[in-house]
């Protein structure tokens, strides 16, 4: 994954005032002064260590000030900083994006001139930076049409990963503020010149002048423009993350009262706006020289409180440089485009001996918040347009809060597309697909083998098609023939299950009840055309593992009953409301063992037994099912590994009857490493949760078994 390196108000060149050391006396002739610019210069250096593990910055961005009141020495410090870190710096010094500070431009120079931005420009643009449209030269003050100039450099700084908008809000800043029905500097200078005084002149100049943050109509205007001709998709249709970058912040960082004229950007809805409409994830900025970050909130511009709110990240650069404070960022862009997170590495500044970045903070935070629904609250909710993109984000929201459990987690999905493959990013399992696959098969069969021989309590499909009667058989007749409903539920659960009456069938020390407990369906107008839903609520779920499971079994119900109606609707919505999520590090123990599938179709265990006596003619199929249930029986990706109920002992049956008919060493081994993992079986057989001790036995065993199963397939 890309990453950004994020640095602001550096102040480079001859800038008093700066010293770190507590100096009560100097010392002559001492070249080494511990200023901000070392401590900054310094810690970049540093990163070097960082890019080696993590390589180089997909952009670098400079939020500005890069030198003081202008002075050409920190504009040439800038151009050889770019020379000396050129190691850890972008191959492309177009993926070095900077805006100027209210500190880069020259003051008393009219805004949206040549001499007020001379400076800066001929500082980063020869180099090939990516820089602002800047007022006046890019594109004229009025109509916001682009001049000559403008393409000649890069104004977007664009990836696969993120696309980083810079802006210009120090148009305005050092320019005279007179009211408007008083007098301008000039009318005051003409009246006050007879005095003589040149420090009353002084004090009028210093008086008026303001420092003004602002971005202009036309500058909004020339953007939507520039992205247009950029070929970008629209905001919404684009799942690269966008960032802006501006030197000014957007609110106050600190409790400190700031008694200063124009101190917020006094354009700042236009750039709500801006925000909000062009879907802008992350906000960069400097100037305040506080570390900050924050949500910002913006809801509908024309003040719909219903509509979807639209929040952003915000991140302010430390821009104050002290050994061990925070002076610079890494921001890491991590996860699938749909549900991205980032990884915000906050480096401290470093000392003469450091040769490694000093990580202060390190905080993992979920952008993709930002493309979802306003919230009033913290609600536990993944919206996502199919179930591998809702996996993503259940992945990334259980990451971002420590794999802790979540109460009453909505997942809703657009569409039950890909619902029979597994997630890119899902867990490796034995068999991928296929066991995916059998899984389904096995918890929506009618009728189930180790159901029906009390092996398993249930399974889904004997709940919903046997127990009480074939329940989607009753949906299809529901929502075809009463016309007073568009909805049919399917209960996995009988309120006789529950210990509510006298006569439950079962005790309420025993039984089991299955995780998911209902399922709804539901016919609806969505877009101007009939669809299904399907909605399911689960008491408890486990996510990492058995989600996805559970979706594939409701898009299979979905399509069950839409093949049955007489008007097929499309396939709608698929939802899971779950009162308790969990995450599994490793598979549950709950997913029904490979060997123990194969009993519901008798002929693959015999088929099995099959391949181990005529090795040479022996299936395609058998040797991939031997492959699976090898792995499966040693517990790979499992808490602990499996114990079959009946499979392993059938199939050591087969084994011994055929070694038996055709005796060999080879074979005999196979049928004993079966034996004795089916006594180990036995004996832990109430046993719940398995002690180290039996597990590595139960591996060792199951080792032992694959050894001699592979001896025979791979015996010429």
């Amino acid at each position: 994954m890309s990453w950004i390196l994020h640095v602001s108000d550096p102040h480079l060149g001859d800038v008093p005032g700066q010293e770190l050391d507590d100096e009560k006396s100097r010392l002559a002739g001492q070249p080494d002064l511990e200023t901000t610019q070392t401590v900054f210069l310094r810690t970049l250096r540093t990163i070097e260590r960082y890019v080696g593990e993590h390589g180089k910055p997909a952009q670098v961005i400079v939020s500005g000030d890069i030198t003081y009141q202008a002075r050409e020495s920190g504009f040439e410090a800038f151009k050889q900083m770019l020379v000396d870190h050129r190691d850890i710096l972008p191959g492309e010094h177009a993926n070095i994006v900077v805006v100027p500070g209210n500190h880069d431009v020259v003051w008393n120079e009219l805004p949206a001139s040549h001499e007020r931005y001379d400076r800066f420009l001929a500082a980063t643009r020869p180099l090939g930076c990516t820089t602002p449209l800047i007022d006046g030269i890019d594109f004229d003050e009025k109509t916001a049409a682009p001049t000559a100039e403008a393409d000649k450099y890069p104004h977007l700084a664009a990836d696969e990963e993120a696309v980083v908008i810079p802006l210009n809000s120090s148009n305005y800043c050092g320019i005279p503020v007179t009211p408007a029905d008083g007098w301008d500097q000039d009318r005051w200078l003409a009246e006050l010149a007879p005095l003589g005084n040149d420090e009353v002149l002084r004090q009028l100049r210093k008086l008026v002048r303001q420092d003004v943050a602002r971005i202009s109509r036309t500058q909004v205007e020339a953007l939507g423009h520039l992205l247009e001709n950029a070929g970008l998709p629209p905001a919404e249709k684009d799942p690269r993350l966008r960032v802006a970058v501006l030197h000014h912040q957007l609110l106050p960082l600190s409790t400190r009262e700031e008694r200063k004229a124009f101190e917020s950007l006094i354009s700042l809805g236009m750039l709500r706006q801006l925000l909000y409409e062009h879907r802008i994830a992350l906000v960069l900025h400097g100037h305040k020289h506080e570390s900050g970050l924050y949500w910002h909130t913006i809801g509908s511009p024309d003040g719909d409180l219903a509509a979807s709110q639209h929040r952003c990240l915000v991140i302010s650069s430390p821009g104050r440089f002290d050994v061990s404070r925070p002076t610079m960022r890494a921001i890491r862009i991590e996860g699938p485009s749909l549900a991205r997170n980032l990884r915000i590495v906050t480096f401290g500044g470093a000392t003469a001996s450091r040769r490694k970045p000093e990580i202060l903070d390190e905080q993992i935070v979920p952008i993709w918040h930002a493309s979802m629904e306003g919230e009033a609250r913290a609600l536990a909710t993944i919206t996502a347009p199919d179930p591998h993109a809702a996996y993503a984000r259940i992945r990334a929201l259980f990451q971002a809060g420590g794999e802790q459990p979540i109460q009453n987690l909505l997942c809703e999905l657009d569409s039950p597309t890909g619902a029979e493959r597994l997630p890119p990013d899902y867990p490796q399992v034995p068999g991928g697909d296929d066991w995916l696959g059998e899984l389904v098969d096995w918890w929506q069969r009618p009728r189930s083998e180790l159901v029906d021989r009390e092996l398993t309590p249930f399974n889904h499909g004997e709940r919903i098609r046997r127990r009480w009667g074939d329940q989607v058989a009753r949906a299809i007749r529901m929502l075809d023939e009463r016309e007073d409903s568009s909805r049919a539920l399917l209960e996995l659960i009988s309120p006789r299950e529950t210990g509510r009456y006298a006569d439950d069938e079962r005790d309420l020390d025993e039984g089991s009840y299955p995780a998911l407990v209902l399922v709804e369906l539901a016919i609806l107008e969505r877009d101007g055309k009939r669809v299904l839903d399907c909605y399911a609520f689960f008491r408890k779920q486990e996510m990492q593992y058995w989600w996805t499971v559970n979706v594939a079994e409701l898009a299979r119900l979905q399509g069950q009953v839409r093949a049955g109606l007489k008007d097929s609707p499309a396939a709608g919505r698929i939802a899971t409301f779950t009162a308790l999520a969990h995450w599994a590090a490793k598979l549950p123990g709950v997913a029904v063992p490979v060997i123990d599938l194969l009993i519901e179709d008798p002929s693959r265990l015999w088929e099995l037994a099959v391949a181990l006596a005529r090795p040479a003619k022996a299936s395609a199929r058998a040797r991939a099912d031997w492959r699976r249930v090898l792995s499966d029986l040693e517990g790979a990706g499992r808490e602990q590994p499996p114990r079959p109920t009946v499979g392993a002992g059938l199939l050591a049956e087969h084994v011994r009857r055929l070694a038996s008919v055709a005796p060999s060493t080879e074979l005999e081994a196979v049928a004993a490493g079966l034996e004795a993992l089916c006594q180990e079986y036995e004996v832990l057989e109430n046993t719940t949760k398995l002690g180290s001790a039996a597990i590595r036995k139960l591996r060792t065993l199951a080792k032992t078994l694959a050894d001699a199963v592979q001896a025979v397939l791979e015996s010429p």
